[in-house]
């Protein structure tokens, strides 16, 4: 199974295009950005923005099945869509989990309370974001496995 990446609809956390987030050139995640490090506040947003609309995450796999389905009610190449946006959508993920640590690596000062608050709520964004990227990563192994052709 080719495992390019090919422009379909969009899986929620990817560009409306169902582009890589990383594509935009004022992104924080485009590979050639050079900027500081964002605040806290923008990188909650950026996960805001990646994480899928599914739901509640009890609600994933059904969710996941049903796209599934309607890809594969498309036919092949909009499978394969499907399954390049979950791995643009994975690694848009795993560019977040860096930036995140990014922010925590230079630190926060102020307050005692303030600064473990400003961890707090790292440890919150951190929670979600593992979680996400824990399952589309177990459903692309599961459905998309690379295999050799031969």
């Amino acid at each position: 199974m080719s495992r390019e990446r090919r422009q379909g609809s969009a899986l929620p956390g990817t560009g409306l295009d169902g582009a890589s987030l990383d594509t935009e050139p004022d992104s924080f995640l485009h590979p050639l950005a050079h900027s500081e490090i964002p605040l806290l506040k923008k990188v909650r947003q950026l996960i805001t923005d990646w994480q899928s609309k599914w739901g509640a995450e009890l609600t994933w796999p059904k969710k996941f099945h049903e796209q599934l389905k309607l890809a594969q009610g498309r036919g092949w190449l909009a499978s394969e869509a499907f399954f390049s946006q979950c791995e643009a959508h994975i690694k848009d993920g795993r560019q977040l989990l860096w930036l995140l640590r990014s922010v925590t690596h230079k630190g926060f000062r102020g307050i005692g309370y303030k600064v473990v608050d400003l961890y707090k709520q790292v440890f919150d964004l951190l929670t979600s974001l593992l979680t996400e990227l824990h399952f589309f990563k177990v459903k692309l192994d599961e459905y998309a496995p690379i295999s050799p052709l031969s």
